[in-house]
């Protein structure tokens, strides 16, 4: 056995008391989602629209980014078909991510039991969607109207 391995815990079953710490420590990323995703919608459309520039040969383009094209080669193709499919995905999250929101804040705004209840799985699917911070929310929410 490898001298390293005796300390890695390789059993599935959580042994630490501050598990539930550690969970919402780990989920702090989701709650960046659309900053982070309008900074790749920007970088993104900004490669997109410079390829495409290029490529139909158009004469606004400054010629710093034409000599980093040219000294690109063939991979300007390349660079088109990756801004392209992170554009739309990073689109997709941003939307995805605002919808989601948006329906969270409609049910979690209502002050009826039987709303909250009826939508429950709903809230909580979307609530881990989007954060510890909206989890958190959610917990409060159903502490306030005594729902288990």
């Amino acid at each position: 056995m490898l001298p390293f391995l005796h300390s890695w815990n390789f059993s599935r079953k959580r042994t630490n008391s501050n598990s539930g710490l550690r969970s919402v420590e780990r989920g702090k990323y989701k709650e960046f989602k659309i900053p982070i995703s309008l900074v790749i919608i920007a970088v993104s459309l900004f490669f997109f629209i410079l390829t495409t520039i290029y490529f139909f040969d158009l004469v606004i383009l400054p010629d710093n980014f034409k000599v980093l094209l040219n000294s690109a080669g063939g991979w300007s193709y390349y660079i088109f078909g990756i801004s392209l499919v992170v554009l739309v995905y990073s689109l997709y999250l941003f939307l995805s991510t605002v919808a989601n929101r948006r329906k969270f804040e409609e049910l979690i705004a209502s002050d009826s039991k039987s709303v909250i209840v009826k939508n429950s799985r709903d809230l909580e699917v979307i609530a881990g969607k989007l954060g510890p911070t909206f989890v958190k929310r959610l917990q409060e929410k159903k502490e306030q109207l005594r729902i288990k």
